[in-house]
């Protein structure tokens, strides 16, 4: 069963019933290049591909006396929730919605809300930070971030403390980010994935510090980085991402993410 903004569609106080025609399981269409090489049959492979926005439909019914509060809303947009578990949500947008009417005088409607989820995955609601990995040798696989992740994470941030040279980090799946100059052991860079903007600040803090951007360079297999799932070998019910950070130099550095892991569905 499912909620808006808190409130639950099976809802005795308002006579709401969740109806079964409700599709509230996103159905993902991934937008993939067609490229042929002359004299080749089929197509080129390993092209990136991306996600369009879900559109579902939501069926509830309810008494004409409350058909307003209902209305209201989904015309408030926001979150949708699994009732019985609010630990992730997904951000919707109403497109429209119609009914049908019941008994005398259309006292009771079901009514039939399209909506779209514009960032197409599920969230975790309460962001979390992982626990800080010391980068103690020129090449360290960060492990364990977002446990349980089924799909990529393009908004994470992530933060570097310590003296280093020559940073690179890598995600599994290919996406990266560099940054050329020196930091000293009192420095934390923060590099904001959803902007590619970088800064660095000289006091433990995950926000504000002198805007370093230009001295950092981006990319992967979608132009942008993020962290993707990795599934465990012949497993793939335990996910989590995945990051190489490399360093020319290094003294006393560590790195932490922070983020919220994303879901399918």
């Amino acid at each position: 069963m499912y909620s808006v903004a808190g409130v639950p569609l099976r809802n005795p106080t308002f006579g709401w019933r969740f109806r079964s025609p409700s599709k509230p399981i996103s159905e993902l269409v991934r937008e993939r290049a067609n490229v042929s090489a002359p004299g080749t049959d089929g197509t080129v492979a390993g092209l990136p591909a991306t996600v369009s926005a879900v559109v579902l439909p939501l069926v509830v019914r309810t008494p004409k006396a409350h058909l307003q509060t209902l209305t209201a809303l989904f015309s408030g947009e926001g979150a949708l929730t699994v009732t019985a578990d609010a630990s992730r949500s997904v951000q919707f947008e109403l497109l429209s919605w119609t009914h049908v009417g019941y008994g005398s005088a259309d006292s009771i409607l079901d009514v039939t809300f399209i909506i779209r989820l514009p960032q197409v995955y599920w969230r975790d609601a309460a962001e979390s930070t992982s626990t800080a990995a010391s980068l103690s040798t020129a090449s360290v696989a960060v492990t364990g971030l977002f446990p349980g992740m089924s799909a990529p994470v393009q908004d994470a941030i992530v933060r570097v403390k310590g003296a280093t040279t020559g940073l690179q980090v890598t995600d599994t799946a290919g996406s990266w980010f560099t940054y050329a100059p020196a930091l000293t052991g009192s420095q934390y860079l923060r590099f904001e994935s959803t902007t590619g903007r970088a800064f660095v600040t000289t006091s433990d803090t995950w926000v504000g510090g002198t805007e370093v951007s230009g001295a950092v360079d981006f990319g992967g297999p979608r132009g942008v980085f993020e962290i993707t799932p990795r599934l465990a070998p012949a497993d793939p019910a335990t996910r989590d991402g995945r990051l190489t950070v490399a360093t020319a130099t290094r003294s006393g550095a560590q790195i932490q993410v922070r983020g919220t892991a994303a879901f399918l569905v």
